[in-house]
């Protein structure tokens, strides 16, 4: 009992413990916040409505991560290595994110219609300027948290998500009570993330006259670029990922189908961002150790993370009582799909620790590889089965692609870790002193 209570002291005087806590409780305030007005659209506009909601939702968000192409990532990383030009690689950042999202943004605007006409979804190009507005909404915002993030603002980063969701949230309410929940009145929405970014504008500038005023070396700016290549495929490959399930599933069924397939994913996010906790906390710390602080540390947090899981195990048999009562009877149909995706976000949690670990060992590429198998798992297994066995079938073929991934990440990680063991002992019995 005196054991716990002495990790218990020693955790709470942590900064890593902190900080994660932080960020823990804004997720689960945040998250219950978009639960409650993911509940009321769900109910309101039903599962045809929630379908088209979902699908220009599912797109803003998706481009936006998307077209950051895992700069984020190596910003995060580099501004805390290379401190004294912190801002200079913000600068690179901002400019390049500015460069892409201006393409994108013209791209929507000039085919916009074209581009959803080919993919079979003329019901949404009414909502192109919608989409627009969200996708660069999302983007600066995007820039924000990256910067709170590299800069372990944890607190402040928390006060403006908290604030986002809960004017989003007392728009809905307005909507609600006044019995407008409509389509094009619920998309107004995305001007809030664009609201909030104009009060980092002073700090926009500070970056670009950085970047312009420090050069950065060819040294570092050929080491960024040689991290950013494997960001590059590994962003673009999560991304996919991320939603691949959906957006393959459109082109199948019908727009009541995906209603009740990310009503599902919806109810799953009440838990599945715990990877995204531990991953926004994780970087910035992995990135100041060795590599030998890396594997410790990797080893410390492991057994926490079993904990969790068993946890959230116990939880799922009530997803037959909490769906019903949540969202109604015309959403049953996603109750095995939601039991399915918790378990995938199990596989999802645990293999966190090791992504970030080969983050901070300068080792992307093998996260990289590990994600394009799964993209290629998830693939196959659709086209041969989503056209016979629906929704459900999207489900467990993400489960199947996690799974596989998990346990070849963590084989990975082992190896790297026994070839670190072995250099070691190289060093010191050529007459070198460990580190």
């Amino acid at each position: 009992m005196q054991r716990i209570k002495n990790y218990i002291n020693q955790a709470s005087k942590s900064r890593f413990a902190k900080d994660l806590g932080i960020v823990f409780s804004e997720n689960i305030i945040t998250k219950c916040l978009n639960f409650t007005i993911i509940l009321i659209l769900t109910r309101v506009l039903g599962p045809s409505d929630y379908g088209k909601y979902s699908f220009i939702f599912v797109t803003m968000a998706f481009c936006s991560a998307f077209f950051d192409f895992g700069m984020e990532n190596t910003a995060v990383r580099f501004s805390n290595k290379e401190k004294g030009i912190k801002n200079t690689v913000f600068g690179l950042y901002f400019f390049t994110k500015f460069l892409i999202v201006s393409v994108v943004v013209l791209v929507l605007t000039f085919f916009g219609k074209e581009i959803f006409m080919l993919a079979g979804k003329q019901e949404i190009t009414r909502y192109i300027p919608y989409l627009i507005i969200g996708l660069v909404g999302e983007s600066l915002f995007f820039i924000n948290d990256t910067y709170l993030q590299a800069v372990q603002k944890f607190k402040l980063r928390a006060v403006i998500n908290i604030s986002r969701y809960l004017v989003c949230l007392f728009y809905i309410v307005i909507l609600f009570f006044k019995k407008i929940v409509l389509l094009k009145y619920v998309f107004y929405m995305y001007f809030i993330p664009l609201g909030i970014s104009l009060f980092f504008t002073p700090k926009y500038i500070e970056f670009i006259k950085s970047y312009i005023q420090n050069k950065i070396s060819k040294n570092l700016l050929a080491e960024i670029r040689d991290y950013e290549k494997w960001m590059f495929n590994l962003s673009i490959s999560m991304n996919i990922l991320s939603r691949i399930d959906f957006f393959m599933l459109s082109f199948w069924v019908s727009y009541v189908q995906i209603g009740i397939y990310n009503a599902a994913f919806q109810l799953c996010s009440i838990v599945s961002f715990l990877p995204y906790v531990f991953s926004k906390v994780m970087l910035p710390k992995m990135a100041e150790l060795t590599d030998n602080e890396v594997f410790n540390l990797i080893r410390k947090i492991t057994k926490p993370l079993i904990f969790v899981c068993i946890i959230v195990i116990c939880f799922i048999p009530l997803t037959d009582i909490a769906v019903p009562f949540l969202l109604g009877d015309k959403y049953n149909e996603s109750i095995i799909i939601l039991k399915i995706l918790l378990v995938g976000f199990l596989m999802s949690f645990m293999s966190v620790p090791f992504e970030q670990a080969f983050y901070s060992l300068g080792k992307p590429k093998l996260i990289t590889i590990g994600r394009y198998l799964q993209i290629l798992i998830i693939f196959i297994l659709n086209i041969f089965t989503i056209p016979k066995y629906g929704i459900i079938s999207a489900a467990i073929n993400v489960l199947i692609a996690r799974i596989i991934f998990l346990s070849t990440i963590g084989l990975l990680f082992l190896e790297q870790k026994k070839k670190f063991v072995q250099n070691n002992f190289n060093y010191t019995e050529s007459g070198g002193n460990k580190k």
